[in-house]
């Protein structure tokens, strides 16, 4: 097979911190949204070159609360993704939220 030249960045546009989970022949990636809402897209990719955005960590206004004390600085910075015992994890911190949550996510194709 022809080795393939991959352009940087592999995914255009603005996609800061991104944190990449393989799971057997599957590549998933997260990336931060800070205040922008839906938060975290999740990017599914064969071969770390072609993406195909497949949801986000965040998509319900109620799982999202940002602080309005200053909404340019706070919000969603650098997630992680990580795939244990047959369950996705998604941890990430919301900068000026007044409490935590935690997000498990059973099957990020659904």
């Amino acid at each position: 097979m022809p080795m393939r030249t991959i352009t940087n960045p592999i995914l255009p546009g603005f996609h800061p911190d991104p944190s990449i989970c393989r799971v057997g022949e599957d590549f998933y990636l997260v990336t931060s949204t800070f205040e922008y809402f839906p938060g975290l897209p999740i990017y599914h990719s064969k071969n770390l070159a072609d993406w195909q955005l497949i949801g986000h960590g965040l998509s319900r206004p109620e799982q999202l609360q940002l602080s309005t004390e200053n909404p340019n600085a706070f919000g969603l910075y650098a997630p992680t993704l990580r795939f244990i015992k047959d369950r996705f994890y998604l941890v990430c911190t919301n900068v000026g939220a007044k409490r935590r949550r935690r997000r498990q996510l059973s099957d990020l194709d659904g």
